[in-house]
């Protein structure tokens, strides 16, 4: 996926949104904007736009002195997360189709900012990735899993990793062997070793980094490891719209979990913003 016009002010939003967490003063701030903002618009265009937020992170860091801003936001979202988690895992028992809920819940928490927001409707969030229909195309990946061996999960935010649990746990069951991926290092509110560890992910599969600090990942940016393991994998699950941004366009046998939460990815997806996705990937055709 390449940038769009949109991803500079989002680009520009999660920055600032960095520095209010940090509590930086407005004179930092505006420091912020003014070297956000031109580095942001002449980076290439051809970039997906989680490599022009990779960079925009560091300078972020370099200004604000801490390479992790969102550590305390990332704590506070696991620990809600598995709050809900027991019951969420009874829900997942009782489903006539154990792995199409734990789907449905993981995509439940790509909707919910759970470092941010003091309470949430729970079962507003489940009804709409219940309701998903059009998009959500669990027959195609069923049937795809039925003769899979093993899965590259690719992870996306800190919180809702607590609910992949879930899918990992029907994945098992099943007797799929699984790798988890995680970032290597501080992106945002992506999900770290760290976090899990904290969830309890390493206790249930192998975890593995992207090999790189960036909120998504390509193949070029990957790790050597990550490359490997994606060769290997029958089927490769890759949550949320960084990991969408890096990957779409790469093979047939990645699927996209996700929530179309802006209009660049909405748009590069062909559905109206909010829709919830479950969809194989379509390579790019190379001409010649």
């Amino acid at each position: 996926m390449r940038l769009h016009p949109e991803c500079i002010p989002c680009i520009l939003s999660a920055s600032l949104r960095a520095a209010r967490i940090l509590g930086i003063p407005e004179g930092k701030r505006w420091e912020i904007v003014e070297k956000i903002a031109p580095l942001a618009l002449s980076l290439p265009r051809e970039w997906p736009p989680l490599l022009v937020g990779g960079r925009v992170q560091r300078e972020v860091e370099a200004i604000a002195g801490t390479e992790d801003p969102f550590r305390d936001v990332k704590k506070t979202a696991n620990e809600k997360a598995l709050e809900l988690l027991p019951d969420l895992r009874e829900r997942v028992r009782k489903a006539r189709d154990p792995l199409e809920e734990a789907l449905r819940v993981a995509v439940a928490g790509n909707l919910i900012d759970f470092g941010v927001s003091d309470s949430f409707d729970l079962e507003g969030v489940l009804r709409k990735a219940e309701a998903a229909a059009e998009h959500f195309r669990y027959g195609e990946f069923a049937r795809a899993i039925s003769s899979a061996k093993k899965v590259l999960y690719v992870g996306d935010n800190a919180g809702e990793i607590a609910w992949d649990l879930l899918v990992v746990e029907e994945l098992s069951r099943r007797g799929v062997e699984v790798v988890f991926a995680v970032r290597s290092g501080p992106a945002l509110n992506d999900a770290t070793p760290e976090d899990a560890r904290l969830v309890g992910l390493d206790r249930l599969c192998r975890v593995i980094t992207t090999g790189a600090a960036l909120p998504g990942i390509t193949l070029a940016e990957a790790s050597e490891e990550f490359r490997r393991e994606f060769a290997a994998a029958d089927i490769v699950l890759a949550k949320g719209m960084g990991n969408f941004e890096g990957l779409s366009g790469e093979s047939e046998k990645v699927f996209f979990l996700l929530v179309a939460k802006c209009i660049p990815v909405a748009r590069e997806l062909g559905v109206p913003v909010g829709t919830v996705v479950l969809r194989r990937d379509s390579p790019l055709k190379v001409s010649g």
